[in-house]
């Protein structure tokens, strides 16, 4: 502080004036800089001043409107700015994305930082989490190994040999979560394995428990005793925020396993709480993006929607609280989306996931909405019946979702009457053993469809051969309270019933389901629900006196025509021309030739521009 106090200097420069404070604060800033970066501010602000030594002698050779130097703009990082950045950059990341720089950006600006420390842990490590939003495992597992390397003390004094073990063990553990967010299973495996022993020998109870949770992870046995004991420990260490963790993953086990819908929902609850007292603003988004699957997979689609708006309106920036754009965020919006798709308003579901792309434009998230933009354009192009281009789709889903991918397929060989192909990649779906309940339940109900809509349509044989297969999945459903595919697996037995020549049972069945489908459903599903009806109550009215076969052929027609618009809104081609069908048949047996002639050169018109030998007489 020569320069404040020398009375000489007074006059120019004074300690309550704001330039006197901004000198004071950086010969602050520079004493508190270590030698190797005083040297190194030293040359560099030497060769700045040659530099303009330089430019000021060729001044007349220049231009005001010249960039400066690359060099001219580097920029000395002292300790407090540099760890200040870093924090605030790897806050962005696991909080906001969207806020942090672009990758590119903030890869640049640590090899910056770096040469100004190379020393430091720090930058490494946020490199470390730059790597991982875009998917790169080499600078990943590099920048973390540089990170440890870094942190690990040299000297071998006891308390520096403990700081060294202890990093030993979180290297370990962290290595272990690396191989787990790529997927390479084993290779977590071994690392986590070498977390155990470390922190065991060392009596290391949080890191032991921190390995327990990723062993949860990475394994599929006994999962359920495993996240037990884990909440448990982590409650008695006081681990609160891997406690509320594992009491959502409790939550989803037990769904997964078949539990009673209540036990799950107040396993949530009890999570929610000690979200709510620690203020983890995570966790509580999680909770909501976990309560939004869980109504979707319970089949109750209005609640899932609900939550996904709840968790929306959470993190909407309206309350004094820092939002959390994470993966479960991504997810509400891409639930959003779908639902809007679901529901016929595809313009309105482009909109949605055009912002899903712009706020999450990276992995892990990026994976959620890529796949939905697959499924709703494979949807689209099925429905229009453009089987190659929907089988391209299809094909380009393995990368991201390997069982959904063959589930998609398996629709494309069925609609392109591929019979043999579909019904072996139905089977092959129906006899794995690490699938959901609810995929096994799809699995059983488009082999039924397959049998029903082969080249054996409308047999009793193959109706038969499907009762066992639904009944199998009607049992599949009921036990994990799958409310809407038990529905679903009823409608398919209507279906099947009046293959068999059941109409009364078939509508009597109907009438317990139809419900639950134009509750929950999509509009497609909806759609076929009112043809389906209208089926059963034509196959009804031929044993009826002809006043009442007539009232019930009526109330045919008015269903078909529900379907009728649904199908027409949705684009849904295929099924359309069916229906179109049905109605000039059912218009030809009350002798109304007039509207029987208008649906049938409907159909005419339709099956011109879209000639395809799919029908859709015999199946749901």
């Amino acid at each position: 502080m020569k320069p404040m106090s020398d009375p000489s200097s007074l006059i120019l420069l004074n300690k309550q004036s704001v330039l006197g404070l901004y000198v004071r604060r950086a010969i602050i800033m520079f004493q508190k800089l270590t030698f190797h970066r005083v040297v190194a501010l030293y040359e560099q602000f030497k060769d700045y001043v040659n530099d303009c030594l330089d430019i000021t002698h060729s001044i007349n050779e220049t231009t005001l409107d010249e960039d400066i130097p690359h060099k001219f703009s580097t920029k000395v990082w002292g300790g407090r700015q540099a760890e200040l950045l870093v924090a605030q950059q790897a806050q962005a990341l696991l909080t906001d994305e969207h806020k942090a720089l672009p990758p590119a950006e903030l890869q640049a600006l640590v090899k910056d930082l770096l040469s100004c420390s190379p020393y430091y842990a720090e930058a490494h490590y946020l490199s470390y989490l730059n790597c991982l939003r875009v998917n790169e495992y080499t600078g990943a597992l590099h920048s973390l190994y540089h990170c440890f390397d870094r942190l690990t003390p040299v000297d071998s004094s006891p308390r520096l040999n403990e700081d060294k073990l202890r990093s030993f063990r979180y290297a370990a553990l962290n290595l272990a979560a690396l191989h787990a967010q790529f997927g390479y299973k084993k290779l977590a495996q071994l690392a986590l394995k070498e977390a155990i022993m470390l922190a065991q020998e060392a009596g290391d109870n949080v890191c032991l428990q921190l390995a327990h949770s990723w062993n949860y992870y990475l394994t599929d046995k006994n999962k359920g005793s495993l996240i037990e004991r884990s909440i448990t420990k982590a409650t008695e260490l006081g681990m609160t925020h891997t406690a509320s963790l594992a009491l959502i993953a409790s939550a989803h086990e037990a769904a997964m396993e078949g539990k009673s819908p209540h036990i799950v929902f107040e396993t949530l609850t009890k999570s929610d709480s000690l979200n709510s007292q620690h203020t983890m603003i995570d966790l509580m988004s999680m909770i909501y993006a976990e309560k939004t699957a869980l109504w979707a997979y319970y089949g109750k689609t209005e609640m899932a929607s609900v939550c996904a708006q709840l968790l929306l309106l959470f993190n909407s920036g309206e309350k004094k609280q820092p939002m959390f754009n994470g993966e479960s965020t991504c997810q509400a919006v891409v639930t959003i989306a779908n639902i809007l798709h679901e529901m016929g308003e595809y313009v309105l579901a482009s909109v949605v996931l055009s912002h899903a792309k712009e706020r999450f434009p990276n992995q892990p998230s990026s994976r959620i909405w890529a796949l939905s933009e697959l499924l709703q354009e494979f949807s689209k192009l099925l429905k229009n019946e453009k089987w190659s281009a929907a089988e391209r789709i299809a094909d380009q889903m393995s990368s991201l979702d390997p069982i959904e991918s063959k589930f998609r397929m398996i629709e494309v060989l069925f609609a392109k009457h591929d019979f043999p192909k579909a019904i072996d990649l139905a089977y092959e779906l129906d006899e794995m053993e690490n699938i959901t309940a609810q995929q096994k339940v799809r699995a059983k109900l488009l082999i039924s469809q397959i049998k029903c809509g082969s080249c054996e349509a409308g047999t009793e044989g193959s109706a038969t051969s499907s009762v066992l297969l639904l009944c199998s999945a009607l049992d599949i459903a009921k036990k994990a309270h799958l409310s809407y595919y038990e529905a679903l697996v009823k409608m398919y037995m209507v279906n099947v019933q009046l293959l068999l020549r059941m109409p009364y049972q078939a509508l009597r069945n109907l009438q317990e389901s139809i419900i639950q489908i134009l509750a929950n459903g999509g509009l497609y599903d909806q759609a076929r629900a009112y043809v389906t009806y209208a089926k059963c109550l034509s196959a009804n009215a031929a044993n009826q006196p002809e006043d009442n076969r007539r009232v019930m052929l009526h109330e045919a027609i008015k269903q078909l025509c529900k379907a009728k618009s649904l199908f027409e809104k949705l684009e849904a081609n295929d099924r359309l021309k069916t229906t179109l069908y049905f109605l000039s048949r059912l218009y030809h047996e009350i002798d109304m030739h007039e509207e029987r002639n208008m649906y049938a050169f409907e159909f005419k018109q339709l099956d011109h521009q879209f000639p395809t030998e799919k029908n859709y007489i015999y199946i749901f």
